[in-house]
């Protein structure tokens, strides 16, 4: 009978061992993906003869986190237990934004800021906000980002723009704020397309 229940004791523990999100209560985690819906095909009437060099996307904001970002009360920050991104969201705004521009073909060209190209044009975009305003159930997601388009062959700025995009959740959820934020995201993309390809336009 005692070696039945130290049998009954190992099989439990080593069954607890395999909950590889913690306590046999403990929801899992989940990973989510930043991603833009596919862009329509952009009408641009005249491409730039430039090469344009995308920086990567900077952010010195605790909403460039590993984890969901959310707010319950204004100035505050908080992230979700269970909930991360696949990257950092500054990084992969890098990757969306040069996917997005390379596909757009407003420049001749278009490199990453790891390139040893020379580039007429320079695009610089910093995340300023990137959370989950949940002070009203189920809230809304608020991104914001800043760009900057340089000439570097004349060392000047040639526009610069904030974009800020609200979009709000459709469940009071990691899920529906991770929808919310991929939603966002490819709005300000579509906006700062639409913004480059007539920024430099009686420049």
């Amino acid at each position: 009978m005692i070696k039945r229940l130290l049998l009954a004791l190992l099989i439990s523990s080593l069954g607890g061992c395999v909950n590889l999100g913690g306590g046999a209560n403990e929801p899992p985690r989940q990973v989510y993906v930043l991603v833009d819906a596919p862009a329509a095909p952009a009408t641009i009437p005249v491409v730039r003869p430039y090469t344009l060099l995308i920086e990567d996307t900077d952010s010195s904001s605790y909403d460039n986190n590993s984890f969901l970002v959310f707010s319950r009360s204004l100035h505050t920050r908080s992230h979700y237990q269970y909930a991360h991104w696949s990257e950092l969201p500054s990084v992969r705004w890098s990757e969306l934004l040069f996917n997005r521009l390379a596909n757009t073909h407003i420049y001749a060209s278009v490199v990453s800021a790891n390139s040893d190209v020379s580039a007429e044009r320079h695009l610089s975009t910093n995340l300023l906000s990137f959370y989950h305003d949940a002070t009203n159930k189920p809230g809304f997601v608020h991104v914001v980002l800043r760009a900057q388009l340089y000439d570097s062959q004349h060392q000047r700025l040639i526009a610069r723009r904030v974009f800020v995009q609200n979009t709000p959740l459709t469940s009071y959820n990691a899920a529906g704020a991770a929808a919310a934020f991929n939603q966002a995201s490819h709005a300000i993309l579509d906006d700062l397309t639409r913004w480059l390809a007539s920024a430099e336009d009686g420049s």
